[in-house]
């Protein structure tokens, strides 16, 4: 146990700008540079996907969809609610459906301008009481309960009804997010990631059997530069970021 304050060893670097981040690497020659194609509606049915057009700009060496991924299309994390890549639906505006990997990040940004996307348009529920009537909770309710309720209320010598709501919030993390995938010997990928879950990382990168996506196989090998603090949400982004590049 210590009885005194200890410095972080970070702060001086953090301070002076010399802390490197993924921003911060040098770009390798054969570097390519990916670009997301994304939803512009809050809920809709993907009628008609067309990547054509854009498959032959200028500098684009793939385009990938829902069904480049070999295995299981699934990044969600405690909840397995959400796919790496929208294949009939898309239920928020910005997610993703597409990937441009293009030689240059000008020309996978002009590729995605190719894109075709026609949608149906659905229902968009914000309210949690419609969302409850129609089944489309977030996840299922949970009763929690101790003691007997009714007897107590039967002793009380007063009893209010009424309804209160309180406004669920979520985290809001602020920093860009990032990944740099560098393939090494061996059939091996060293990829650099803004990540606070390193562990959750490496299993949507085909680490994990159950959770298959990239298609890379191997053992982990963590080099963990510095922690982040915990945040609800910056988890998961940072390994959206590192699922792409991987």
């Amino acid at each position: 146990m210590t009885t005194h304050s200890l410095a972080n060893i970070e702060a001086a670097a953090h301070v002076s700008g010399k802390s490197t981040y993924v921003d911060d690497l040098p770009v390798m020659e054969g570097t390519l540079w990916v670009k997301v194609f994304d939803a512009r509606v809050a809920h809709g049915h993907i009628r008609r996907l067309d990547i054509t057009a854009a498959a032959q700009m200028d500098g684009v060496v793939k385009i990938f969809t829902h069904h480049d991924i070999p295995g299981e299309n699934q990044i969600g994390g405690i909840i397995p609610d959400e796919p790496l890549l929208a294949a009939e639906e898309v239920h928020f505006q910005g997610q993703p459906i597409a990937l441009v990997a293009a030689e240059t990040e000008e020309q996978a940004a002009a590729a995605l301008e190719k894109i075709v996307v026609e949608m149906d348009p659905l229902p968009v529920i914000t309210d949690p009481r419609e969302a409850f009537r129609n089944g489309q909770l977030l996840s299922a309710s949970r009763t929690f309960s101790k003691g007997d309720t009714a007897t107590a209320f039967a002793s009380c010598a007063h009893v209010f009804e009424g309804q209160a709501e309180s406004g669920g919030q979520e985290h809001l993390y602020l920093e860009t997010q990032g990944a740099y995938a560098v393939p090494t010997e061996h059939d091996s990928v060293r990829i650099f990631s803004s990540t606070q879950g390193h562990c959750g990382a490496g299993a949507w990168c085909k680490y994990e059997p159950r959770r298959s996506r990239c298609g890379t196989t191997g053992r982990r090998i963590w080099r963990q530069r510095r922690p982040g603090v915990f945040l609800g949400g910056i988890r998961s982004a940072g390994s959206l970021c590192t699922e792409k590049a991987g």
